[in-house]
């Protein structure tokens, strides 16, 4: 929808209009006439142009940021840390599209992509039976680190103190298995103080965003991504759900070893975009070798073909399949 019009045609309007009533009327350029018609056409295009400014905000896909951030705020929705306008719009979209709708799976995932450094969903419904829902997370690699999100349970005490850290000298924040990611909460419960976590500094030492630790002995709780999430969710779901899991995916490593034909062929080139091609699956999605195949040709192969795997790989609905060794030859 467009209010526009330009200042020529609501001038040349203005000027019609003087010499269809004063026909004998001077209206070139320089005269009074024409000097007012053209101050008033001014006047009249700023308000025009205004107008069109003010219909723009009134829409979420065409608000500039301030009032986008008004129409999310309306719904109660917030921007997450990072996210770009593109994405709070979407977010808002699916949300305007797909109303909360008393927990159905939809409303698990936009519950789920509420908090922060949690990049996409998924639910399964009765994933454990009737009653029960499984949210499957994936974390915003660019911030935490990983694609995979913290899944800890740590507890401990603080064992000394400096200013913005969470200290403790038998942690083992790094472990490998489950490690602390940046985005992590951390609270302090004797003060019922919380912070985010900005920096791993070691396995006994973490950066915060917020100074919440007054003295040695105090108790905390690490609040890892899938537990904020699953706290969020079981605030605001159904109490009829008797059981809600907030999960990362299973991670399944698959080889690729493909032979290109052709002249010239940039066989790195080829292993980056089948390498790509694997690290944007999704929870559940099949590996089909047609995909790797048509992958290879369009970045420059003439034909290719596959030897592992020899079919179509189809993973469990709660794993992710990932490169592993992927050779062009």
């Amino acid at each position: 929808m467009s209010f526009q019009k330009e200042f020529d045609d609501l001038l040349n309007a203005l000027l019609t209009d003087y010499r269809n009533q004063f026909p004998e009327a001077d209206t070139s350029q320089g005269s009074l006439i024409f000097i007012k018609s053209a101050c008033l056409a001014s006047a009249l295009w700023g308000i025009y142009k205004y107008q069109e400014w003010i219909s723009a905000q009134i829409f979420p896909d065409t608000a500039e940021t301030e009032f986008l951030e008004h129409h999310t705020w309306v719904r109660g929705l917030a921007r997450r840390v990072g996210e770009t306008d593109a994405e709070l719009l979407s977010r808002l979209l699916d949300y305007i599209r797909r109303p909360p709708a008393g927990g159905n799976k939809y409303d698990y995932i936009k519950w789920a992509l509420t908090i922060d450094n949690v990049s996409a969903a998924y639910c399964f419904p009765l994933g454990q039976g009737l009653g029960t829902v499984d949210v499957v997370i994936i974390a915003d690699q660019d911030t935490t680190g990983s694609e995979l999100p913290s899944s800890h349970a740590k507890i401990g005490t603080v064992t000394d103190i400096a200013t913005n850290k969470l200290i403790d000298s038998a942690a083992t924040f790094t472990e490998p298995t489950t490690p602390v990611q940046i985005g992590d909460v951390a609270v302090n419960d004797d003060l019922s103080t919380r912070a985010v976590v900005t920096a791993v500094d070691s396995g006994t030492q973490l950066t915060l965003d917020t100074d919440i630790f007054t003295a040695s002995g105090q108790a905390y709780t690490l609040k890892s991504l899938t537990a904020q999430v699953k706290e969020y969710i079981d605030d605001v779901r159904p109490v009829t759900a008797s059981v809600v899991r907030v999960l990362p995916p299973t991670i399944a490593d698959q080889n690729v070893t493909v032979t290109v034909i052709g002249t010239g062929v940039d066989k790195a080139a080829i292993a980056t975009e089948i390498t790509a091609y694997m690290n944007a699956l999704i929870p559940g999605e099949t590996l089909y070798l047609s995909r790797i195949i048509a992958t290879a040709i369009q970045a420059g192969a003439a034909n290719a073909v596959i030897s592992v795997p020899v079919d179509d790989v189809t993973p469990g609905d709660y794993e992710m399949l990932r490169p592993g060794t992927v050779s062009v030859t």
